[in-house]
């Protein structure tokens, strides 16, 4: 990797870690996952599904709110306070210093995801530990794959905020932006499969149909990074499974920092 991008990778990461906004984020987090540890005695047949169920919601909301928040002001701080004047007047490119920023907050969100993991396996753990005889149908392994899953999708809600953030000079539109795409992302296939299966009995206009496919498209799927409940039910995740989606997470992210470094070098800066 190009020692440029790598090292604006590292200081990205660095302003984040400083960030407070990420330690709130994380107690935010932990107390959910605390929470379960009481929570979960509500549900004794179903114990073992909510505890999972909580924990790796735990993991995707801390992971959504650090996205929501700190990767955007990442972004749009370096604009306000004019910072990107001082690393673009060395020799960098814009697009070095895109992939760098994007590289940068992939090693935020994974070490998010790491911390957070951690306590929900040792959350787990515990919940297990009282109660062995609900958790028979527990898999380890599936927990976290569905964990990795989670961390694919915020690597293409980061590549989501680079492009976002290129195309618009608020950082307010960029977090709305990212938002859309978000819910937009999770519901785009049951919406599309909805449409599929009515489609005798829904009379929809051609420029509606249109609209709907071109989103779909569009519009990262979302929902396929959503193993909660496989998890939950101890159910294996194929290899193959996991492979395509990270490659559609690597390729999706790509095709967008791509589009966001032809915005961004044709963008003049004010």
């Amino acid at each position: 990797m190009n020692r440029r991008i790598w090292s604006l990778a590292v200081i990205t990461f660095k302003e984040g870690i400083r960030d407070h906004t990420l330690y709130g984020i994380g107690l935010f987090a932990l107390m959910i996952m605390g929470l379960s540890l009481v929570v979960t005695g509500f549900f004794l047949r179903e114990l073992h599904k909510v505890t999972v169920d909580i924990n790796i919601s735990a993991i995707t909301f801390g992971g959504l709110l650090m996205i929501f928040s700190l990767s955007v002001n990442l972004m749009s701080k370096d604009l306000d306070k004019r910072t990107i004047y001082c690393v673009l007047s060395k020799p960098f490119s814009r697009t070095q210093y895109l992939i760098g920023k994007f590289l940068g907050l992939v090693l935020l969100s994974l070490a998010a995801v790491c911390m957070l993991t951690l306590i929900s396996t040792l959350t787990i753990w515990a919940v297990k530990s009282q109660y062995p005889n609900y958790f028979k149908e527990f898999v380890w392994l599936s927990v976290f794959q569905a964990v990795f899953a989670e961390f694919l999708m915020f690597i293409v809600l980061n590549a989501v905020v680079i492009f976002f953030s290129t195309v618009t000079t608020s950082s307010f539109l960029t977090l709305l932006f990212t938002i859309s795409t978000y819910i937009v992302g999770q519901t785009v296939e049951e919406v599309v499969q909805f449409i599929q299966s009515q489609a005798n009995e829904i009379q929809l206009t051609t420029a509606v149909q249109a609209v709907v496919k071109i989103t779909q498209y569009i519009v990262p799927n979302l929902s396929v990074y959503d193993l909660k409940i496989r998890a939950a039910h101890g159910l294996s995740i194929s290899s193959s499974y996991l492979l395509s989606i990270t490659c559609y997470s690597l390729i999706y992210s790509a095709v967008l920092l791509l589009f966001a470094s032809i915005v961004f070098s044709r963008r003049e800066l004010t």
